[in-house]
This record gives C-alpha cells, sequence and structure tokens, in this order.
C-alpha cells in the first residue's frame, strides 16, 4: 500500500496472523464492501503501547475516495479509519 495517499484501517491486531485473520473475518461479515478486495498487513510500532498489526485497504487515490469506502463499511455495521498513506 505505498501509491495513493490514504488508506482505510480496518483491524489492528497485536500479531501479523490475528490481523489475517481478523480481515477475513470482516470479508466474511461484510461482503458487499470488503468480498473483492484484499488488505495489506502493516506493522506499526507504537512505542510504550507495543507493536501492533493494522488490516488497510487501499491505496485510494485521495481523501474523498477513502472516506466514501469508510462510509459503506459503516453504513453495513463495520468500523474504519481514514489514514494518510
Amino acid at each position: 500500500a505505498s501509491a495513493g495517499g490514504y488508506v482505510v484501517q480496518v483491524s489492528s491486531q497485536r500479531s501479523e496472523q490475528d490481523a489475517q485473520a481478523s480481515y477475513r473475518a470482516l470479508q466474511g461479515k461484510f461482503p458487499s464492501v470488503l468480498g473483492s478486495r484484499s488488505a495489506t498487513i502493516k506493522r506499526v510500532d507504537l512505542g510504550d503501547k507495543g507493536v501492533y498489526f493494522r488490516a488497510v485497504i487501499g491505496p485510494f487515490s485521495g481523501s474523498d475516495e477513502a472516506s466514501r469506502f469508510c462510509s459503506d463499511l459503516k453504513s453495513a455495521g463495520g468500523q474504519c479509519v481514514v489514514q494518510r498513506n
């Protein structure tokens, strides 16, 4: 997820395996929004809070496109955060 300005974070877990499993579960729960998309797992070191692995969708070309995707997921009952890539 390096090209494009924005990604949408849909999960943050303590291990890469948990992040992948969480994303697969979300795909099953929200197939109309996530079914055809693959997630990138990003390792993030939050210092004192530890290391997390985030499942992100994208990249999206702009914040509007990323926000629209996130809104679709929220409308379906999911949670997400738009982030600069």
